[in-house]
Order: C-alpha cells, then structure tokens, then sequence
C-alpha cells in the first residue's frame, strides 16, 4: 500500500480553474452591479445609485484580489495521507492545518464540475459525521487511488476497533 508521506501540491492546472472562478464572481458582482443601474436608468430608483457603486467596486476589487492570490493559493495548499489522517494545509502568512482521523471518515466522494471538467481535473470530499473537506482538483486517476486509499484505511480501523 502507497501512502503519501509527503505534503503533496495540487497539479499547477488548478491555478486556471482559481483563474476562471474568480472571473465568474467578477461576472456576478458586475451583473448585480448593471442590474442596479438598470433599476436606476429606467426605473428611476435614486437609491440604487450607491449600491450600484459599490456592486462595481467588489467585482473589481474582488477579481483583482483573487487573482494576485492564485499563486499564493498554489504555493501553500498541499494534502497529506498518512496511516492516521488526511492532513490539509494551506497559507504562509495565515496557516491553517487540518488534521480529519482516518476513524471519523465516513465517505469520500469525487465530483467534477464545468470548470474542473476542463482542466480534467476532479474534486475530493471527504466527509465526516460532523463536516467536510474538500481537496480543489487532482488528476482523475491520483484522485481515485487517493479516495481509495483513504477509505481502505478508513475500513481498517473500523475493523480493528471491533
């Protein structure tokens, strides 16, 4: 059985999907944004006029924030499996280290959307009795072996403990 000992990286193709995602909530924020100058415009809703404002302001603020902090993103998000956890870890300046017990596994899923799909990439969930975390993308056939791995030491302990 190969377990990943080693914090690994996600693959760089996930930068892109980060890239388009965050031009979809620029989408978003500057659609709310029209639509309350259109409310303005034709409507003649004055109260519209800020919030319009500001609508416009967090789309492009938003996408200019999310796009600077890709490939900070990239650089500190690693997964880790060990004989004991699922370890997640991301960020330098705010770090955050998740630690999910092999015991408390319940389900791991894979799922894909349009975005993910492009980049034939796939998400990882795994689910415990109380939350669950998610691993953005990896290669389809690493994300399979992963969920398989996880859940096959998930089983084990289960087994053991009875």
């Amino acid at each position: 059985m190969v377990i990943l000992t080693e914090g690994t990286h996600l693959p760089s193709k996930i930068k892109r999907v980060w890239q388009v995602s965050a031009f979809i909530n620029f989408a978003i924020w500057l659609a709310i944004g029209i639509g309350c100058y259109l409310g303005l415009k034709f409507l003649h809703w004055e109260w519209l006029f800020w919030p319009g404002i500001g609508f416009g302001a967090i789309a492009i603020i938003d996408l200019i924030f999310e796009l600077i902090l890709v490939p900070y993103r990239y650089a500190f998000w690693r997964y880790r499996l060990t004989d004991d956890a699922v370890e997640l870890q991301s960020g330098y300046i705010f770090k955050k280290m998740v630690s999910i017990p092999i015991a408390r596994v319940q389900d791991v899923t894979l799922s894909a959307g349009p975005v993910l799909q492009s980049q034939k990439l796939q998400k990882v969930d795994v689910t415990t009795a109380s939350t669950s975390h998610k691993i953005d993308g990896l290669e389809p056939q690493v994300a399979e072996q992963l969920r398989k791995q996880i859940m096959r030491l998930a089983v084990e302990v289960k087994e053991n403990d009875v």
